[in-house]
């Protein structure tokens, strides 16, 4: 079977969280593209991205027996000043010692950050540029971000 070519202007992403919510980032935290997707310093860690999928199958198993799946329109995110790093863009950015944001010590912790990226089509929202918005404010981007569906 041919795998669909996922296209911003057409397609959705899909996210993986909890049955209450969608996590809530934190603008302000490490920019670490690799500790991000390695999840160091374990799960809940403060991170400015939520990561989303191209395959709602993943995003279920993420999701787990007690969560819910959430679905994206990253060419909506601009608007609510959400940057979208595409599934491209990060498997540019995870080579040698990564570069920009995935620049990283371990060229090696950057090689296992690629391969996740490429095995779930992960794609990255980036809630760095709303940083200074108080906790609701937050939560309400998040949610126009995200929807349940």
């Amino acid at each position: 079977m041919a795998r669909h070519s996922w296209k911003l202007t057409r397609d959705p992403l899909y996210r993986g969280d909890s049955e209450s919510g969608i996590s809530q980032p934190a603008p302000n935290a490490s920019p670490s593209i690799v500790r991000h997707i390695l999840y160091l310093e374990g799960f809940g860690r403060p991170t400015p991205y939520l990561s989303a999928t191209e395959v709602r199958e993943t995003a279920d198993s993420f999701a787990g027996s007690g969560g819910r799946t959430y679905v994206g329109r990253p060419s909506d995110w601009p608007k609510h000043g959400v940057f979208h790093r595409s599934r491209k863009e990060l498997l540019l950015l995870l080579r040698g010692h990564g570069k920009g944001d995935a620049n990283w010590p371990s060229a090696f912790e950057v090689m296992r950050a690629h391969q996740y990226v490429e095995e779930s089509q992960e794609h990255l929202a980036d809630f760095r540029k709303v940083g200074d918005l108080s906790g609701e404010e937050l939560s309400g981007i998040v949610n126009a971000t995200f929807s349940a569906k």
